[in-house]
C-alpha cells in the first residue's frame, strides 16, 4: 500500500473512532497536523506492530550472501548481519530438518549451554544467537548457529535460506508490511497518534479492534 493510501486509512480509522466517541469530527483543520503525526510515529507503530503481530506479515530481506566465520571441527559459526538489520524471519544451514525462526540475545546462560556439544542445538532443533562482534574496527551484530554437525572442512557450512526484516526509521512510499497486515498496522498506528493526543479511551478501544484481525 503507498504512503497517502495508507495515511488516508489511518485518518479514516481517526475520524470513526472519534466521531463515535465524542460525536465529534477530526476532518479539517487538523487533517494536516494528524498526517504529520502518522509521519513521524510511524517507525514507533511498525516496532509495537513487530511486537504483536505474525512476522510473517512484515516485509524481509534476504541475506543468504552475507559474510560468515565457521569452524567445522566444532560444527559452529557466524553470519554477519546487515546494518539494517533488526529481527530474523527464517535462517536455514544446509542440513537442518528445520528453519531457525527466533535468535534471541545472547546470555551468560545461552552462551554456556551453547558451547556444551551434548546441550547445544542440532540439525532437527537448531539454534541462533545474537552477539556483538568487532569487524573492520566497526560494532557489528552477528547471528552464531551451533547446529552443524562436525566436520574437516567448510563445505558443509552452506546458508540454504536466510531472511531478516528490516529496520524502519520512516514512512517511505509504501508501508512496510504484507497487505494481509495493512490493516492491524493502520489500526494500531491510529492508536498510537490517539495516545499522543491523550485520548486513551479511544487509543484503548481501537487497540481491541487489532485483536480481531490476528
Amino acid at each position: 500500500m503507498t504512503n497517502l493510501d495508507f495515511k488516508n486509512l489511518v485518518l479514516q480509522i481517526l475520524n470513526e473512532a472519534d466521531a463515535e466517541i465524542n460525536g465529534a469530527d477530526m476532518i479539517g483543520a487538523d487533517m494536516t497536523k494528524l498526517s504529520t503525526y502518522i509521519e513521524n510515529l510511524y517507525p514507533f507503530a511498525w516496532r509495537r506492530a513487530l511486537k504483536i503481530l505474525p512476522r510473517s506479515w512484515f516485509i524481509t530481506k534476504s541475506f543468504t550472501d552475507a559474510g560468515k566465520v565457521v569452524n567445522p571441527p566444532d560444527g559452529t559459526g557466524y553470519v554477519i548481519l546487515p546494518d539494517d538489520y533488526l529481527a530474523l524471519s527464517a535462517f536455514r544451514m544446509k542440513g537442518w530438518r528445520t528453519d531457525c525462526l527466533t535468535a534471541p540475545e545472547e546470555t551468560p546462560a545461552i552462551n554456556a549451554k551453547q558451547k556444551n556439544e551434548y546441550l547445544r542445538g542440532n540439525v532437527y532443533e537448531p539454534v541462533c544467537v545474537l552477539k556483538f562482534i568487532s569487524s573492520d574496527n566497526t560494532l557489528k551484530k552477528a547471528l552464531y548457529y551451533y547446529s552443524l554437525p562436525k566436520a574437516g572442512d567448510d563445505t558443509s557450512h552452506v546458508i540454504e535460506n536466510a531472511l531478516y526484516i528490516p529496520n524502519v526509521t520512516v514512512l517511505g512510499d509504501n508501508v512496510d508490511i504484507a497487505d494481509n497486515g495493512i490493516q492491524a498496522l493502520a489500526y494500531l498506528m491510529a492508536a498510537t497518534v490517539l495516545t499522543t493526543l491523550e485520548k486513551d479511551d479511544a487509543a484503548k478501544k481501537i487497540e481491541a479492534r487489532i485483536i480481531e484481525l490476528i
